[in-house]
């Protein structure tokens, strides 16, 4: 088995590395020729401590520079790790692997992706959508914000990053079922049952897709931890359109099936 190494620590260590040899090379030259010079004209104490001064912001600012560098070339060489910015995703709940129609909401709304070298934090935001002759409805209640707690850029598997988030939702999360969504015998009174806690934690895999016009989307795979049942796809989207009409599909699907139930009925 591979050893899981912390590769932005490592990264951050190389960076100090680096910048510790252009900083000692430039304070040399400052202790050489501009430090004498500052303790010539002013009082040696003043003198010492403007040189403290000089050194402290000296790192940093070499620090930033080689960080900014070493980022770019990391971007350059894997393009998959320009994810930040906002994205515009829908949650497709799931069934034995397979979309489940039974839902006439999805939850839907904004991610928001910082990245520090090899490290990723997505913050999202979920309200309920659905479809009402051909638009987008968009319903506040049950609210939920969820963050990223851990999270590892892969290599080595058939997803680019695992991340471990944390969800609060604002209120009781209820569904209705008509039948049992495995085996799909029928229910002789409709059952209502608590999907999922207001607190839960879960994992996200996440695949990132870019297409030969350099278009990029993510799919990742969700699923909470027991007690909740929610689990599914998570389809992350640049634009509010490209995740409105994801949405418009399920719903076109949904009826389908529906109809086609029906007919098998009659």
């Amino acid at each position: 088995m591979k050893e899981i190494k912390n590769t932005t620590a490592n990264a951050l260590s190389a960076i100090h590395g680096i910048t510790f040899t252009i900083f000692f090379i430039v304070d040399s030259v400052f202790n050489e020729f501009l430090y004498p010079f500052l303790e010539s004209i002013m009082h040696k104490a003043i003198a010492i401590a403007l040189t403290a001064i000089i050194a402290a912001v000296l790192y940093s600012i070499v620090f930033f520079i080689v960080k900014f560098v070493y980022d770019f070339m990391l971007k350059r060489k894997n393009e998959k790790l320009s994810i930040e910015g906002t994205w515009y995703h829908v949650h497709i709940p799931c069934c034995m692997g397979l979309e489940d129609y039974s839902y006439n909401q999805l939850s839907c709304g904004t991610t928001h992706v910082t990245r520090n070298l090899f490290d990723f934090t997505f913050v999202g935001d979920n309200c309920k959508f659905t479809v009402y002759d051909g638009e987008i409805v968009r319903k506040d209640q049950n609210a939920t914000h969820w963050y990223t707690k851990a999270t590892k850029l892969s290599d080595d598997n058939d997803f680019d990053i695992i991340q471990i988030y944390e969800a609060r939702t604002a209120g009781t999360q209820q569904r209705e079922l008509k039948e049992c969504p495995f085996c799909k015998s029928h229910f002789e009174e409709p059952v209502v049952i608590q999907e999922a806690e207001k607190f839960r934690h879960g994992i996200h895999k996440i695949s990132i897709i870019t297409t030969d016009s350099k278009k990029t989307t993510m799919k990742a795979e969700y699923s909470d931890c027991y007690p909740s049942f929610k689990n599914g796809m998570l389809l992350f989207y640049r634009t509010e359109k490209e995740r409105d009409d994801r949405v418009k599909e399920f719903f076109i699907c949904a009826k389908m099936q529906a109809e086609q139930e029906k007919n098998k009925i009659i």
